[in-house]
């Protein structure tokens, strides 16, 4: 069955956005603006929509970074730019499947003095929000994975 069959309208691939009809766009919205946030390292703003109590959760083998709170969130990114002299997240795709947006991500690195360049799909973001507030951001190693967890298979 093709796209217009299942209900799903891919926009310009220079968004890196498909939408499922139906579908609240705010979320991709707010989680588009805290990767852009995060992007220009403008954390005030990244955070903006953040619950007090946001769950960051990373995958299994690098749980120990995992967090509660924007600051253990912020802590853990100044961290990533003492490693990297550049890291930046490049949305390839969002699915919102209502509460949770999952996106599709390649991440563009360059280590600090090294400067050996890392681009690939490393981890996939899962933002869940609850009254248009992002509660818990989880990453897994998997399109598939993000998709199964945000609820969109």
């Amino acid at each position: 069955m093709g796209e217009a069959g299942r209900g799903v309208r891919a926009l310009p691939a220079a968004e890196a956005l498909e939408l499922r009809l139906g579908m609240s766009q705010e979320n991709v919205e707010r989680t588009r603006h805290f990767i852009d946030a995060y992007n220009r390292r403008d954390f005030d703003a990244a955070i903006r929509d953040f619950d007090p109590d946001i769950e960051w959760v990373l995958p299994e083998h690098q749980r120990s970074d995992s967090a509660i709170g924007a600051r253990g969130i912020i802590r853990f990114w100044e961290g990533l730019d003492q490693t990297f002299d550049e890291l930046q997240l490049r949305p390839q795709e969002y699915v919102d499947a209502g509460d949770r947006v999952a996106t599709r991500l390649r991440h563009f690195a360059r280590g600090k003095g090294s400067g050996l360049e890392l681009d690939n799909e490393l981890y996939h973001q899962v933002t869940t929000f609850r009254d248009g507030v992002i509660v818990r951001i989880e990453y897994l190693t998997t399109w598939d994975e993000a998709l199964e967890a945000a609820g969109a298979r």
